[in-house]
């Protein structure tokens, strides 16, 4: 069974990628914060807690097929002096992965994760060779992504980028958009939200994971590439409000 190192394993989209794949990989969860309770129920998962930032991983862990790194240290703050601090380290845990497998000859691909946000206020559909003009966080990812590539470019690391959309799916924090508004409607209560026409590309975690699974299958081709990983669709923010609150047969007011 080919070997998966999931990098900052142990949130929502590892998690996920760790209940779809588990079934075909053998896989490795490298983070400093461990869901001990959730690995629970997949023994076959390897979990190892560390600092991604100050720490390697240990030269005697075998070396894996893929490595994805799903590492990303951010913030929604737009203080422009917590950058040094965020790109010193989202960096670091790159580099540090990346010497710590440069002269790997198991390796065949690793998968640097992104943003769509890198993209900005560009008008939509995205596309892999736009230009980015980030905003905020995203400047950190575009910073760690165009590095994976420059990797690739410069010294033949086997390294691409994805770029997801809205990823939403079971286990995802109450605070971002679908679960707060499932939570709001399951409890009846209001939803106190603005006009909510704006539209947004949303992707299921599995359809999500199935897509890497076909990336990893597919790496010979992926090298040195950027693929954006969406649904192709765009929805308003309202019509999701309103199908949730149909499904739900819920009374909860909404006020838009």
């Amino acid at each position: 069974m080919e070997k998966i190192f999931l990098i900052g394993g142990s949130g929502f989209i590892g998690k996920n990628l760790v209940r779809c794949l588990s079934p075909y990989y053998q896989i490795s969860i490298f983070d400093k914060y461990i869901d001990h309770d959730f690995f629970a129920d997949y023994p076959s998962v390897n979990v190892y807690q560390l600092d991604l930032v100050a720490d390697n991983i240990p030269s005697e862990i075998i070396a894996p097929d893929y490595i994805i790194n799903l590492a990303s240290i951010v913030t929604a703050e737009r203080d422009l002096s917590l950058f040094d601090k965020l790109i010193s380290s989202n960096l670091k845990v790159l580099l540090n992965l990346y010497e710590r497998f440069k002269d790997t000859s198991s390796l065949k691909l690793f998968i640097q994760f992104g943003s769509s946000e890198e993209y900005g206020s560009i008008s939509s559909p995205f596309k892999e060779e736009n230009r980015e003009y980030p905003n905020s966080y995203a400047l950190v990812k575009q910073l760690t992504t165009n590095t994976a590539l420059m990797l690739h470019r410069n010294y033949g690391f086997p390294a691409m980028v994805v770029r997801p959309g809205n990823l939403f799916g079971p286990g995802q924090n109450k605070n971002k958009f679908i679960p707060y508004v499932i939570d709001k409607l399951r409890k009846g209560e209001p939803l106190n939200v603005s006009p909510c026409e704006q539209k947004r590309d949303f992707i299921y975690v599995d359809d999500f994971a199935e897509d890497i699974h076909g990336l990893l299958k597919n790496y010979k081709k992926c090298e040195g590439e950027i693929v954006n990983v969406s649904s192709g669709n765009s929805i308003s923010l309202k019509t999701i409000i309103e199908f949730y609150r149909n499904e739900l047969n819920s009374n909860s007011a909404i006020n838009y």
